[in-house]
């Protein structure tokens, strides 16, 4: 990347700095103001506006300290210094500064949406301050009409003016999020405005390498700015967030300045042109992520856990850096990544004959060494299509998002390229050895050749290829060191135990590196550094790209490495943990370990099934919601990264929070969890407390909009259940959640709307209550099983147009009740108690299986199992 397109994109993403640095929290002078106005502001009928403008050239100057030094040095790349670039957006005079406000104005969708309702509400500028984000979950709907007729009033939800963490991420009331007074509204600002500069002055790599520090920068804005609304003032829909529209800012003028710059164009009226197709959307699809994580491995309680760490992990890390590749490739920095999670990314490039030769070459390198490593299980789908600024404005964006997806949709059903890589695997069996004493396949995953000397991570007499051993090097490391370092092949980041075997495409080598990075900053070789360990404590924040990627996993404590649970397995099952195993603290629980956590009780009297639960649910029609759950005008590509953002963040730092703070859901264990999406793993029962946990916090997320929900397969298994099959199990028992209308929770190979399983949840305490009180017997409980399926099975029978007489024995079930419950219920209670205890019992078991059928076997299950 030259340093042209780096300044470009850097002034481009911080153009709008001044509206949260403003005069409010930065001592800027009036006589500065007066001296710069001429220059970056634009005057109408006399009068200067858009102030936020030279609030962007006074933070320049007055932060230079804590900024790299070429921010402030007129001789950084091409032309116009970087001050001008940044804040001469609303008053354009170059070709580059036209750049950057083509950019801003493409990005907003050229004129930001307004409310246009005959109750519409200005709002003054003397109030912009009390003007809080709006929530697009609030807004979203496939089933009402959309005629933006609408007000901002009639919008119940605002986000607070906090940085992010697991709670602020979280829309509230407008009561109780926007200040009652400009006073108020001001403190807020100030104290966000104060830990940003705090953790400005923090931030690695400023005086070494620019363009890393300004992945550093892009992640400080995300987690201070992503609160404050784009805009504020007049009739504006507020629910574009400033580091959004920052973001995709940066991503076009990077791309229309290497567009105009290699196509021999930078004149202000070949940029001012909205009808050229300067743009590539380029979007990459990890294929095969199932198969890559849970293909069959080795059932060894020793590797099984950091094996599905590290591959899980592996998804994301392959994902984030074939992005980087191809902007490496292409000469783009890390801001036109603009869309990125599960798996998926999505880029803005200039379209260009060099762009895609580097697209095509790209793709061959990445995909060439994912054969060479898994031998086509997987792939990652690369798509491009071309776009002019008019297609991202006055509505036109939905079509483009639809040739976007169509263009995706056609490479993912395309599949392998069959003309180069079908056929036999070249060299495959010449992998392989058979010396004595070593392995000829490497006995973790069955697939490729084991290799000599795996190291420290697998013991002396174990061997692997290079791929699982990477893994398992992830995988033990994920729980230990926070931080993480990409840098090239060639770099020097200690021995050969402390980093990838196998470079992730050739080019990229994975350490978890603790020394000074300095150096390897300055000599280029560094490519990415970040904090994996992201703290809900605004005071913990770190000092270098903040990625949520990592997952809560649940380790020992001093409070729990000696529960009678996990001792009971460890000593008692040796099949399943061996006595030799050493327990640390700060260790992370084996899936055998969690799965003993299921059983409730007080130490010495333990009850119920050690069993794992696995869980698998993702947001039911998402795409859909995205492209068509917005009024046309109104879906951007701005509200469309917000979107996806602030959906990724309920899975990516709400839920691990949620997962270490709430003690019930400790012994979680994230196999992913990110996009819209997850897999975990845990004690059974706290897997189904959790899904319930999860419906009513989402729906809590999205503004309890009843259009926006998630389906979920739950399913059960013994600790020693390959991973393999669980995740099979899972998958099946979420389709079949989907093809019973989503929206749903199947359990029990029993589906259910979420509705339904409150109401079952109530059901099932009622026959706790019962249990508990001697009113029926476990005898009884354990018939309602039969009288389950006896309804189940009538309701069966008389829906089918024939009616055979063998068939009729199940509508017995009423009387067979009514028998069983006079028999047994209540047994040691006499008189007319009793009787009413038995009409009570009798009425409602009936009343339920009428309604509910083969679900009632969701709370009689969990009960049973709970109780065995």
């Amino acid at each position: 990347m030259d340093e042209t397109t780096l300044k470009i994109a850097a002034a481009a993403f911080i153009h709008d700095i001044g509206k949260f640095s403003d005069r409010g929290v930065l001592d800027i002078s009036e006589k500065y103001i007066n001296d710069n106005s001429g220059l970056y502001l634009p005057s109408f009928h006399g009068r200067y506006s858009h102030y936020h403008a030279v609030y962007t050239a006074a933070f320049i100057e007055t932060m230079k300290d804590f900024l790299p030094p070429e921010f402030n040095s007129p001789s950084w790349g091409e032309d116009d210094a970087f001050i001008n670039l940044a804040a001469g957006h609303h008053k354009p005079e170059t070709p580059l500064q036209w750049v950057i406000a083509i950019a801003d104005r493409v990005s907003s969708g050229w004129d930001r949406d307004t409310f246009k309702g005959e109750d519409d509400q200005h709002i003054s500028w003397r109030d912009y301050k009390l003007t809080r984000l709006l929530s697009i979950f609030e807004q979203i709907s496939m089933v009402e009409q959309k005629e933006l007729n609408d007000t901002i009033d009639q919008y119940a939800y605002r986000y607070p003016l906090k940085p992010v963490s697991p709670l602020n991420i979280f829309p509230g009331l407008k009561k109780k999020i926007v200040p009652e007074t400009r006073d108020a509204a001001v403190d807020e600002y100030i104290q966000l405005y104060e830990g940003f500069i705090k953790g400005l002055k923090r931030l690695r790599h400023k005086e070494e390498n620019t363009a890393l520090w300004f992945e550093h920068f892009e992640s400080l804005m995300m987690l201070y700015t992503s609160c404050i609304p784009a805009a504020r003032v007049g009739d504006v829909v507020p629910d574009v967030s400033l580091y959004d529209h920052s973001h995709t800012t940066a991503a076009l003028a990077a791309a229309i300045y290497l567009y105009h710059s290699q196509t021999s164009s930078l004149t202000i009226e070949a940029v001012r042109s909205y009808n050229d197709n300067k743009f590539l959307l380029i979007n990459g699809d990890f294929k095969g992520i199932q198969n890559f994580i849970f293909s069959k491995f080795t059932d060894s309680e020793k590797f099984r856990s950091k094996i599905l760490r590290g591959r899980s992990f592996a998804v994301s890390l392959l994902t984030e850096l074939a992005a980087d590749l191809i902007c490496r490739e292409i000469g783009l920095p890390s801001t036109s990544v603009v869309l990125n999670a599960a798996g998926k990314f999505s880029i803005i490039a200039p379209n260009t004959e060099q762009t895609q030769t580097a697209i095509l070459k790209t793709e061959k390198k990445i995909n060439d060494w994912l054969i060479k490593v898994a031998f086509g299980e997987t792939v990652i789908n690369i798509a491009f299509q071309k776009a002019a600024c008019k297609d991202f404005v006055s509505g036109n964006f939905s079509n483009l998002w639809d040739q976007f997806c169509n263009r995706m949709e056609e490479k993912k059903y395309s599949g392998i390229d069959m003309k180069r890589y079908g056929g036999v695997v070249e060299g495959y069996l010449d992998r392989f050895t058979n010396e004595p004493g070593r392995p000829a396949v490497c006995p973790v995953c069955g697939k490729r050749p084991a290799m000599r000397n795996a190291g420290i991570y697998l013991g002396e007499e174990l061997f692997a290829c290079e791929l699982c051993r990477d893994h398992i090097f992830l995988g033990t490391n994920l729980v230990k060191k926070r931080q993480l370092a990409v840098t090239t092949i060639n770099a020097d980041v200690g021995s050969k135990e402390n980093h990838l075997f196998e470079p992730l495409f050739g080019e990229y080598q994975i350490s978890f590196y603790e020394d000074d990075t300095t150096e390897l900053a300055r000599k280029e070789q560094l490519l990415k550094f970040w904090d994996l360990s992201f703290s809900p404590e605004e005071s913990k924040y770190g000092d270098s790209t903040m990625k949520f990627i990592s997952g809560y996993i649940p380790r020992y404590t001093a409070s729990n490495i000696n529960d009678d649970r996990i001792i009971s397995s460890k000593r008692g099952r040796e099949a399943k943990v061996a006595d030799s195993e050493q327990l640390d603290i700060g260790d992370p629980k084996s899936l055998n370990h969690i799965a003993c956590m299921a059983k409730p009780g007080k130490p010495g009297n333990y009850v119920g099934t050690e069993a794992l639960g696995v869980i698998k649910a993702d947001v039911d029609h998402l795409g859909l919601l995205m492209a068509y759950g917005l009024a046309k005008q109104r879906f951007t590509l701005s509200r469309l990264a917000t979107l996806s953002r602030q959906m990724n963040n309920y899975f990516s730092v709400y839920l691990p929070h949620l997962l270490e703070t709430e003690p019930d859901f400790n012994n979680m264990y994230t196999v992913f969890a990110g996009g819209d999406d997850l897999f975990l793993i845990g004690p059974w029962n706290h897997v189904i407390s959790l899904a319930d946990s999860l419906n009513d916090s989402f729906s809590e997320f999205v503004c309890g909009n009843s259009e926006i929900h998630f389906s979920a397969g739950i399913t059960l298994h013994k600790s020693h259940t390959p991973i393999h099959t669980m995740a099979e199990a899972a998958e099946q028992a979420l389709e079949k959640s989907k093809s019973h209308g989503r929206n749903r929770s199947t359990l029990f190979s029993e589906t259910a709307p979420w509705q339904e399983i409150e109401k079952l949840n109530h059901i099932e305490k009622t026959f706790e209550h019962w249990l508990d009180d001697g009113w029926i017997s476990n005898v009884l409980f354990y018939r309602f099983n039969e009288f389950i399926k006896m309804a189940a099975r009538e309701k069966q029978v008389v829906s089918d147009s024939k009616i055979n007489m063998r068939d009729m024995a199940c509508t017995k079930w009423r009387a067979l009740l009514v028998y069983a419950a006079e028999r047994n219920v209540a047994g040691n209670i006499k008189g007319d108690d009793r009787k009413n205890i038995v009409k009570e019992v009798t009425g409602k078991l009936t009343e339920w299986l009428m309604e509910y059928e083969g679900k009632l076997r969701i709370p009689l299950w969990k009960i049973l199992y709970n109780r065995r």
